[in-house]
């Protein structure tokens, strides 16, 4: 078995032996075509709010969850996605040779892809006639093409194909999956970041002093003896 952890010497900018756990999100571009296969087996989903350019995760506390509503509302679901966008022309299509054929090379990127209800509602009816998310080495599923009409808001159009291409060989879906770790732990900050009861007051304009007791703060090992007479004062 190969050493992921290769230290040996040197490297150069774009040096193939360099494995970078940072994920690009995806977003659609007007006027192409992408070719993209979700290569996890499920879909991460959570509760945020966007306010003062701030993505962030409706907080555990109740306390909170309620200055939370009563300042923004209820929380939106965000439904979240490790996808394998392939390298393609503008049009969708993988690369070909001289005589049509599809090249038997994968090249593209892994990216994550945070949508909303209504991008999932529509992602759902797809998946009600084809199988989206990896079942399996050797389990049917089929690949995507995404076309942008507006970039601004993402307005797309999303269409199934007869296969994934990704699943084609087994050294390919291996090396997809040996990424999923490091995007699952990325894909969580794209669906909101996790703030401090501070923090979230802060985001929401509310200080200490207006915003709901949380319970005690002292130490579990304070005692306060204020209240019991001195021996001496009877």
């Amino acid at each position: 078995m190969s050493n992921p952890y290769d230290t040996s010497g040197a490297v150069g900018f774009g040096d193939k032996r360099v494995q970078l756990s940072t994920f690009d999100r995806y977003k659609g571009r007007v006027g192409y075509t992408d070719r993209v296969a979700f290569i996890c087996d499920g879909i991460e989903r959570a509760y945020s709010y966007f306010h003062n350019n701030k993505l962030f995760r409706f907080p555990d506390n109740p306390e909170m969850q309620k200055l939370c509503r009563e300042t923004l509302g209820e929380p939106q679901q965000r439904f979240g996605l490790i996808m394998f966008q392939y390298a393609t022309d503008q049009e969708g299509n993988l690369p070909q040779d001289e005589d049509g054929n599809v090249i038997q090379k994968l090249s593209g990127a892994v990216k994550l892809w945070a949508v909303s209800e209504t991008r999932y509602t529509e992602l759902s009816g797809i998946a009600r006639s084809w199988p989206l998310l990896n079942g399996g080495f050797g389990e049917k599923q089929v690949d995507v093409m995404i076309t942008c009409t507006e970039e601004k808001f993402q307005k797309m159009q999303i269409q199934p194909t007869p296969e994934s291409f990704w699943k084609t060989k087994q050294a390919w879906f291996d090396a997809l999956q040996g990424k999923l770790p490091k995007a699952q732990d990325r894909l969580q900050f794209v669906l909101g970041k996790t703030l401090s009861d501070l923090e979230l007051m802060e985001v929401l304009g509310v200080s200490n002093a207006s915003a709901p007791s949380t319970g005690s703060t002292a130490n579990a090992g304070e005692i306060d003896l204020s209240d019991i007479a001195d021996d001496d004062d009877e």
